[in-house]
C-alpha cells in the first residue's frame, strides 16, 4: 500500500513540474457576459495541445485541437461550468494540466462572491487569501486594481497567475495605476464589453439581481475619456434601475492612512457621487490604500478593500473622517459577500496581521474584521 501511495505522489509531482514548466500563466477563468472563456499562456509555442471536458461518469463531452498559438482563450459552454466537470489539457495523448470547474450560473438568485485587490508583489501573502477564496468556493473574484507591481513587465503577470492557480472561477479585474493601461492588462483579459480602450476600458455585467459596474478611475486626468466613461456611468445605471447596482474602481473618494500623499479624492466624489446617489447605489469597492476601510454616506457604502498583499499602509490618522465606519490597518483581508432573498451579507475576513505593518512579520490567522448587511 506504501508503495501505491509513494507511487502517486510521485506521479502527480511529476505532472505538476512537468506542467510549470509548459504554462507560463496557469488555466484561470474569465467570463465577457455571455461566454465563459478558459486562458493560459504556454512558454514558448507548444504543438499537439488539446482541451477535453469529462463529465462525472467519465464520459468526454467536449473536446477541440488548438492551433499553435502562446495565449489561449478558448470559450466554453455554461452548462459545462460546475462540479459534475473536470476539464483536461494534453499535449498530444499526454495530460499535461486537470482540474475541476467550479458552478457558475448568471441567472442564481442565492451565490456568493469576492471583492479584494491591490496584491501586487508579496505573491506568498497574496496565496494565503487565494488558498482561504478557494474554501470559499464563489462563484467569481472582483480584483478592484493594482494586481500587479508594474503593468508593463511580463514577469510580474506571470507571478500574479501563477498565484491564482487554481481558482477555476471567473476572474473579474479593474486597472489600477500600477497597471498602468498596459497591453498584458488587455491581452490576458476577456471581458464584457463596456468602453474605452478595446471597449473594456470599463464594463458591466449581471448575475442574479446585481448589476456590476467596474470603472477606471486612473484616467480622472484625460478629461474627454474620463466625460465618456461618465456619460456611459450614468446610462448604465439608468438602464438597470431594476437591479442592485455595485461599483468597483481603485481610486477611493476618502481615506484616513497617515500617508500625506493619500488624499482624497474630490474630483471623482464631484462627479460620481451625484450619480451613484441619484440612482440608488447601495454598495461601491475601492483599492489603493493598503488597509480595510469602511464608510457610509446618504444611503451607500464605500469600502475600501486594499489588504491583497501590497505593503501595508502603517497607521491611520488620529482624527478620522466623519462618513468612517469601520478601519482595520495591517490586515492581509478579502470581503467575501452572500447573496440571499435579496439580502447582502458582507463579511470582510482576514487571514494574516503584521502588529507593525511590516510584510515579513505577518502571522497567519482567521478572523473577522466587518460583518453587515444591506437589504434591497
Amino acid at each position: 500500500m506504501k508503495k501505491y501511495i509513494l507511487l502517486f505522489i510521485l506521479l502527480f509531482s511529476a505532472l505538476y513540474l512537468f506542467s510549470k514548466s509548459l504554462f507560463l500563466w496557469p488555466p484561470y477563468i474569465t467570463y465577457n457576459g455571455k461566454d465563459l472563456f478558459l486562458n493560459f499562456k504556454t512558454n514558448g509555442i507548444i504543438k499537439g495541445l488539446s482541451i477535453h471536458i469529462i463529465d462525472k461518469n467519465l464520459n468526454e463531452v467536449y473536446s477541440i485541437k488548438l492551433q499553435e498559438n502562446e495565449l489561449y482563450h478558448i470559450p466554453i459552454n455554461i452548462d459545462y461550468v460546475n462540479e459534475n466537470f473536470e476539464y483536461i489539457i494534453k499535449q498530444n495523448s499526454k495530460v499535461i494540466y486537470k482540474n475541476t470547474f467550479n458552478e457558475f450560473n448568471p441567472l442564481k438568485k442565492d451565490f456568493t462572491f469576492v471583492v479584494y485587490g491591490d496584491t501586487r508583489y508579496y505573491d506568498k501573502l497574496h496565496r494565503m487569501i487565494v488558498d482561504k477564496i478557494i474554501e470559499e468556493k464563489p462563484d467569481f473574484v472582483i480584483n478592484v486594481g493594482d494586481m500587479v507591481e508594474n503593468g508593463e513587465n511580463i514577469n510580474y503577470w506571470t507571478n500574479f497567475f501563477n498565484t491564482i492557480k487554481g481558482l477555476n472561477i471567473p476572474y473579474f479585474p479593474i486597472p489600477g495605476n500600477h497597471e498602468k493601461n498596459s497591453k498584458y492588462y488587455y491581452d490576458a483579459f476577456i471581458l464584457p464589453e463596456g468602453g474605452g480602450f478595446q471597449n473594456k476600458q470599463w464594463y458591466s455585467f449581471k448575475y442574479g439581481n446585481l448589476n456590476f459596474i467596474l470603472l477606471d478611475s486612473i484616467i480622472i486626468n484625460n478629461s474627454e475619456l474620463f466625460k465618456q466613461e461618465t456619460i456611459w456611468l450614468e446610462q448604465t445605471l439608468k438602464n438597470n434601475k431594476n437591479y442592485i447596482n455595485i461599483i468597483i474602481f481603485h481610486y477611493p473618494f476618502w481615506n484616513n492612512s497617515i500617508y500625506a500623499w493619500r488624499r482624497d479624492n474630490k474630483i471623482l466624489e464631484k462627479k460620481w457621487r451625484p450619480i451613484f446617489e441619484k440612482y440608488n447605489v447601495k454598495l461601491v469597492f475601492n483599492g489603493h490604500v493598503h488597509a480595510y476601510e469602511r464608510f457610509k454616506l446618504n444611503d451607500i457604502t464605500y469600502i475600501t478593500t486594499g489588504g491583497g498583499g501590497a505593503p501595508f499602509d502603517p497607521g491611520h490618522k488620529e482624527k478620522l473622517n466623519p462618513y468612517t465606519q469601520k478601519i482595520h490597518y495591517g490586515y492581509l483581508e478579502y470581503v467575501l459577500l452572500k447573496v440571499k432573498a435579496g439580502k447582502i451579507t458582507v463579511i470582510t475576513k482576514a487571514v494574516g496581521k503584521s502588529d507593525n505593518y511590516k510584510m515579513n512579520n505577518v502571522k497567519s490567522l482567521d478572523m473577522v474584521l466587518d460583518f453587515f448587511e444591506i437589504d434591497k
